[in-house]
């Protein structure tokens, strides 16, 4: 995928370049919801007061 966007940025391909970020984002933001809930069921006195 970094690849992708890298060789795009160099032709000027920038919907390409677009779309590669968002992806990467949405891989991000899904990642963080999957540990978030994880790490609540493993550790769900974690954050507690």
């Amino acid at each position: 995928l970094g690849f992708m966007i890298q060789s795009a940025a160099q032709f000027l391909v920038t919907d390409v370049v677009v779309m590669g970020i968002l992806v990467i984002a949405t891989i991000a933001f899904a990642l963080e919801f999957v540990i978030r809930r994880v790490e609540r069921a493993l550790v769900p006195w974690a954050g507690k007061d």
